[in-house]
């Protein structure tokens, strides 16, 4: 069995809200999973400790990955597209006002957005540092073999 990156595509749009993306999707599906690619490449990249492999051709994994995995690469593809959010410079024209009171900064709105993106990655490191020591052989340990190349 294999899985493929639409598997991977349909979690990740569980994690963000991004009506462009629905639009996208919409307007041509191959185009959304062209565009998606770009957000699954460096996140396959980033997964380094994967108890499976993460072999692809034509996008579709060479096995069947388990939930766990294809969870952490919807979140690692969430960290590069919110990244690409904070980067988009017409993203920094957002702003709304109501007479005199100005209810978002650009500034302001980035500086959620930033520190969004700090929390999503403190929360990704950590939950790949617990998947790593949960794909950990301990017995190795015990017995003082503490490198095995």
């Amino acid at each position: 069995m294999t899985t493929p990156f639409s598997t991977i595509y349909d979690q990740f749009m569980q994690f963000v809200t991004d009506y462009r993306l629905v639009e996208l999707y919409n307007a041509s599906v191959p185009n959304f999973e062209t565009y998606l690619s770009g957000f699954l490449t460096p996140a396959i990249t980033d997964f380094k400790n994967a108890n499976q492999s993460l072999v692809y051709s034509s996008s579709t994994f060479t096995e069947t990955l388990s939930v766990e995995n294809i969870k952490i690469l919807a979140l690692l593809m969430k960290k590069y597209w919110l990244t690409k959010e904070i980067d988009d410079i017409t993203q920094m024209n957002l702003h709304s006002l109501d007479r005199d009171f100005r209810l978002h900064s650009e500034n302001q709105n980035m500086r959620e957005k930033q520190s969004r993106l700090i929390l999503e990655r403190e929360q990704l490191s950590q939950m790949l540092v617990d998947y790593g020591l949960d794909n950990v052989d301990w017995s190795s340990w015990l017995n003082g073999e503490f490198f095995v190349p």
